[in-house]
């Protein structure tokens, strides 16, 4: 069968066509850095990029909403740390007051109004805010965790924040756990603060010292009930850490496999690319010597 020219040119073509194509997207492998030009470049590992992002993207939130839960931690430890501290200072009147034989109305009435002076202490710890929000509240959306009076306004359940550790974390405890009152079935600290000022104030006297002794039990209660949220806290601060370079290490890993996915192996491509273009322009020789002179300029 003979070869007419026009095939003999078409085929000619269609090579080098093909070349030309194979070239350019060499080339434009090796100017992008990314062998995944197109979905249709390997659909599979498109297909694995697009759910390794969409999973990038989730430890994102992640990432976020730990920072979020490190601030509200930071303040929860901080204010329950200066909580715990101003029941010690209270505990140490009220022991000076049962141990060292205090006889006269004046003294009692100067330690009342120590005691009295750490209420606004505990109730500005106690409405905490982080933003808008009272850290101590739980879930209720109030404008104070405790009202002035020492009232409990919010919720026990605790806040939680999703860090990507499983299962959502607690930002912070309630208030009627590190405070008392609630259903935490701890009496309020306000109310114990109360009840020593009342029988400071009292001044010396068997009845008043009696009292000073169940208020000493309330407060050991209220400093027990205190440090046991202190940890709580800390804990929750340790998983938030846990998760937080659990979320950076498989972010890390996902990186790795979307790059190893489209990465140009420049060793590879390189000496593929130069190859490629010497064969191109022999081809473009042989072409100018196997077909006449006016189809060779056709197919240039």
């Amino acid at each position: 069968m003979r070869i007419t020219d026009l095939t003999l040119t078409n085929q000619l073509s269609n090579s080098l066509q093909s070349q030309e194509q194979t070239i350019n997207t060499l080339d434009n492998q090796l100017a992008s850095g990314t062998t995944l030009l197109t979905p249709s470049s390997n659909p599979i590992a498109v297909s694995n990029v697009l759910n390794y992002q969409n999973q990038l993207a989730q430890i994102n939130s992640h990432q976020n909403n730990v920072t979020t839960a490190q601030s509200w931690l930071g303040m929860a430890n901080s204010a329950a740390t200066q909580t715990i501290s101003t029941m010690q200072q209270i505990r140490t009147i009220l022991l000076q007051a049962l141990n060292e034989g205090v006889n006269n109305s004046q003294t009692y009435n100067a330690m009342a109004q120590q005691v009295q002076g750490t209420v606004t202490q505990l109730l500005g710890l106690a409405n905490t805010s982080y933003g808008q929000t009272q850290i101590f509240a739980g879930t209720a959306l109030v404008n104070q965790a405790f009202s002035t009076s020492g009232t409990y306004n919010g919720n026990s359940t605790p806040f939680t924040i999703d860090v990507g550790s499983g299962s959502p974390i607690a930002a912070s405890v309630p208030g009627d756990q590190l405070f008392g009152g609630g259903t935490s079935g701890v009496q309020s600290i306000f109310t114990t603060v109360k009840n020593i000022v009342t029988n400071l104030q009292a001044g010396p006297g068997s009845a008043s010292y009696a009292g000073l002794q169940a208020d000493m039990t309330a407060l050991d209660a209220n400093m027990q009930q205190a440090e046991i949220s202190a940890t709580t806290i800390g804990e929750s601060m340790q998983q938030v850490n846990a998760a937080s370079s659990a979320n950076q290490n498989t972010s890390t890993e996902l990186q790795t496999a979307i790059a190893n996915l489209g990465s140009v192996n420049v060793a590879s491509v390189s000496p593929t690319l130069q190859a490629d273009l010497t064969s191109y322009q022999a081809a473009l020789y042989a072409v100018s010597k196997a077909v006449p002179e006016t189809l060779a300029q056709f197919i240039n």
